[in-house]
């Protein structure tokens, strides 16, 4: 019975075991089983999420800044460029998930080291807070931001303390992770040898290792050095209200800068780069082969010419502001074959190196962004209106007597005169003569020559800022209007559309399309766009704009210009002096709708008057003086300066009467006299008569008067 239940015990034991075997064999191909089917899941089914997780994770696109390009004038000296700079930047990721940094330690030893602003340092502490939406394996998460400017420039004393620190602290960090893994290695063969105290020693080692690893890594963790520009302007204020100037960012916020924005800015270079656990690059596995720098803007300004007449403008406002001290002046010179604008100057002016320091006042661009009544320059335009339709002869008797217009309106000269010559007339810029000529257009025709000669319209020059002036609209051109645009009233002109407008009587009656940008280069000189001289069209023939040029000569010779006149050069020109719209002071105390003293002081020139290289416009605002007085004798400074440029022999001008079929009245010229002083001016500007009505309409027009 015994042996019998004994081979009935091992029986059941071995089945028992048997069962058990078999149990743990079905546990364990099921755990193979799960591992298959995950393997099969990761592997195939989900390959390719996590294989896009993994590269996001390892592999990352590093962008580096483009450098933008250069602005070259019409001879290629370099008016604005870019050039590297220290820089110094912050990752928030990498200071946040760096074990051992410490914020507010690094912003504090940042601050002290780089002279941080109270701004700077705020900009800091937001950057902590920012975060971004990125992809990830679970759907759209957060992340802290990667790029946050510390300081956008430092100096040569800041970029050394710091690269000094970082490399101390990045050494430090080396060696002590150097040291750990030494003592690792003790630690095991202390454990292989029993060595208990042996044991004790390199634990109490490792840990402090760890500690200064830790430290000295997260000192300047996410702190980056990435390669930065600044914009610079070699010339300092020349052309700096063509120029413009960018922001921090390196956009174009004025000017050409703004302007040619497209061109100038580079494309980032891009490159494909391994990163490490704590996102540190540290492999780069493709480059971008691109040209990262922008395209080179060459200009029609001349830097040369753009020096002169800078020079000559800022002369002549230090002598005018000692009586006029809230005078404001520019001036624009441009070659009336093309519309090329050879300089572009107002003052006062600013330096594009450092805008913020300079009032906004001083960055507005007048020439184009300012408008105002024309005041006499206006005359030749209508009276070459008068000629082309035969309605007036240079050579006929003028009543430059006081008249009153059949609405009642009384036109005047401030010095009177009876009867003279038309071509006289103008010479002394007579009120009634001009507005007698001009009446024979009638309101159709004078508003259409106006038209023609681009005024109430932008000239095309794509400056920003620039404005199209104001003429009255047709429905409401009334007799006043009439009475007013022949002596440069009731319109709104800009400096620049007035050198395209006196264009047309330079180069022979057709109008230009100004413009400044020439041509644009890539980086190896080829041209990518060229802009060619336009003309918009004709206004008037080649008769009539030579019978003008040689009146304008008389101006300069005989009438409100000869401040202007010049010894080695013969120019033709018209002054015009405008009363400028009385303000809040003036109309409190009782002035109006004009002020009685300040003045918008204008001179146009033709330099040479019988083959012009270029037409300078001169506009003085807010000055006590007169076109003459004021803008005459700077035009001709600037003329006589830039002749010479252009190497134009002296004394090469032809006489009024040289050539042939001299109208009646223009008799050849003695030798022409020089006036450096004296000289009455005789602008005859617009006494008290005007439209109440139009006057109210006028103020209404916000910004309408400039």
């Amino acid at each position: 019975m015994l042996a019998e239940g004994g081979r009935t015990g091992k029986a059941a034991a071995g089945e028992a075991g048997i069962r058990g075997a078999s149990l743990f064999g079905v546990l364990i191909s099921l755990v193979f089983l799960a591992v298959a089917a995950r393997f099969f899941q990761l592997q195939v089914l989900e390959h390719d999420k996590f294989a896009e997780e993994t590269l996001r994770q390892v592999f990352g696109v590093q962008r580096e800044p483009e450098r933008r390009g250069s602005i070259v004038d019409a001879r290629g000296r370099v008016l604005a460029s870019s050039v590297a700079i220290r820089a110094c930047a912050l990752d928030p990721k990498i200071l946040l998930e760096t074990e051992g940094a410490d914020p507010a330690r690094l912003f504090a030893e940042l601050g002290e080291t780089l002279n941080l602003s109270t701004a700077e340092r705020e900009n800091l502490l937001r950057g902590l807070d920012k975060r971004r939406r990125v992809a990830g394996k679970d759907g759209i998460v957060e992340e802290p931001v990667r790029f946050v400017w510390v300081k956008r420039r430092l100096s040569e004393e800041e970029w050394g303390k710091l690269s000094a620190a970082v490399d101390a602290a990045r050494a430090e960090a080396s060696r002590a992770w150097r040291n750990l893994r030494l003592w690792s290695r003790k630690l095991g063969e202390f454990k292989v040898a029993d060595n208990r105290e042996g044991q004790q020693l390199a634990r109490e080692a490792i840990a402090g290792w760890r500690k200064t690893a830790l430290r000295a890594q997260g000192r300047f963790a996410g702190v980056l050095f990435p390669p930065a520009y600044r914009r610079v302007y070699p010339q300092g204020e020349a052309a700096a209200h063509v120029l413009g100037f960018v922001d921090l960012d390196g956009r174009g916020l004025e000017g050409v800068e703004k302007l040619c924005q497209a061109f100038l800015e580079g494309r980032p270079l891009e490159r494909i780069v391994a990163r490490d656990a704590r996102s540190r690059v540290i492999s780069s596995l493709a480059e971008d082969s691109r040209i990262p720098d922008g395209l080179t803007v060459e200009l029609t300004i001349d830097s040369a010419v753009q020096a002169m007449v800078e020079e000559e403008l800022r002369l002549g406002m230090e002598k005018l502001k000692r009586e006029s001290p809230e005078a404001t002046g520019h001036a624009v010179v441009m070659d009336p074959f093309t519309g090329g604008i050879l300089a572009l100057a107002n003052h006062p002016t600013f330096d594009p190196n450092s805008p913020g320091d300079f009032p906004a006042r001083n960055r507005r661009n007048d020439a184009v962004a300012t408008v105002q009544e024309p005041g006499s320059t206006f005359k030749p335009l209508l009276l070459s209106a008068s000629i082309e339709e035969k309605l007036a002869d240079f050579g006929e008797e003028m009543d430059c007597s006081t008249f009153r217009m059949d609405n009642g309106r009384v036109i005047k000269d401030i010095h009177p005169y009876g009867r003279m010559p038309l071509l006289m007339a103008l010479t002394k810029s007579s009120n009634p003569a001009m507005v007698r000529v001009a009446q024979r257009l009638g309101p159709d025709r004078m508003r259409e020559y106006v038209l023609k000669y681009g005024f109430g319209e932008k000239t095309g020059s794509l400056l920003p800022g620039e404005v199209g002036g104001r003429v009255t609209a047709a429905g409401k051109w009334s007799s006043y209007t009439m009475g007013s645009v022949p002596m440069g009233y009731e319109i709104n002109v800009t400096t620049l559309q007035m050198a395209a407008a006196y264009s047309v009587i330079a180069n022979g009656g057709t109008l230009p399309r100004p413009y400044l940008v020439a041509a644009v280069r890539d980086a190896s000189g080829r041209t990518s766009l060229r802009r060619d001289p336009e003309m918009r069209r004709r206004v008037i023939s080649p008769e009539t704009a030579a019978l003008m040029r040689m009146a304008l000569r008389k101006v300069i010779t005989d009438g409100t210009g000869r401040r202007a006149n010049l010894a080695e050069y013969e120019l033709g020109g018209k002054t015009g002096t405008a009363e400028m719209v009385a303000n809040a002071a003036e109309r409190a105390a009782g002035v109006g709708p004009y002020s009685k003293t300040r003045h918008t002081a204008n001179f146009v020139a033709l330099a040479p008057w019988d083959k012009p290289l270029a037409v300078i416009c001169v506009s003085i605002r807010d000055t006590k003086k007169y076109g003459g007085e004021a803008s005459s004798p700077v035009g001709g400074a600037i003329a006589r300066r830039i002749l010479a440029y252009f190497g134009l022999p002296a004394g090469t001008g032809v006489p009024v009467g040289a050539l042939a079929g001299s109208p009646a009245g223009i008799e050849p010229d003695s030798p022409s006299p020089v006036y450096t002083v004296g000289a009455p001016d005789d602008d005859n500007r617009l006494a008290d008569e005007i439209d109440p009505r139009l006057w109210e309409e006028w103020v209404e027009d916000d910004g309408a008067l400039g």
